[in-house]
C-alpha cells in the first residue's frame, strides 16, 4: 500500500479525488519533522503515525483537527529528543 493510499484510509476517504493535497500534506508533515531534527527518512511505525496525525490535523478529521494537531505536537517533540530519529546524530 502506498503511502497516500494509507493517509487516504487513515482518513476514510473512498476516493482518489484529493489524492495531490494528500500527497502534497504528506511531504509538508515530512519537512516538518525535519525541521524539528526528526526526519532521518526511516519509516517506521512512530513516523508513519506522525504523518497520519498531522494529515487528520490538517483535514480537520471528524471536527478534531486541534486534538490531533496536539498529538501530533507532541508525537514529534518526542521524535526530535530521540537520538534514533535526530539528524545530527554525530556523525559530522
Amino acid at each position: 500500500m502506498s503511502q497516500v493510499e494509507d493517509i487516504r484510509r487513515a482518513l476514510r476517504i473512498s476516493n482518489d479525488s484529493l489524492d495531490d493535497e494528500i500527497r502534497d500534506t504528506i511531504d509538508a508533515a515530512v519537512l516538518d519533522l525535519r525541521t524539528a531534527g526528526a526526519g532521518r527518512g526511516d519509516v517506521d511505525a512512530l513516523t508513519r503515525m506522525a504523518v497520519k496525525l498531522y494529515a487528520r490535523w490538517q483535514f480537520d478529521y471528524r471536527g478534531k483537527g486541534e486534538q490531533y494537531r496536539q498529538a501530533y505536537e507532541s508525537l514529534k517533540a518526542a521524535l526530535s529528543l530521540c537520538p534514533e530519529y535526530r539528524e545530527d546524530d554525530g556523525d559530522g
